[in-house]
């Protein structure tokens, strides 16, 4: 899975994985591994914006 970035509870995170029941780990942008969130990707919202 190549970086796919989404927005959660208004802050923009990187989807690092996917598992086949729906739920992501996710990492905030310019945040360190040990804050990795595990949530489902129906609380997600994709961020389609350019950089």
């Amino acid at each position: 899975m190549s970086n796919i970035k989404v927005i959660y509870k208004g802050k923009e995170y990187i989807i690092l994985r996917q598992d086949a029941s729906g739920f992501c780990e996710i990492l905030a942008v310019n945040e360190t591994k040990d804050q990795i969130k595990l949530v489902h990707f129906s609380e997600l919202v994709l961020n389609i914006k350019s950089s």
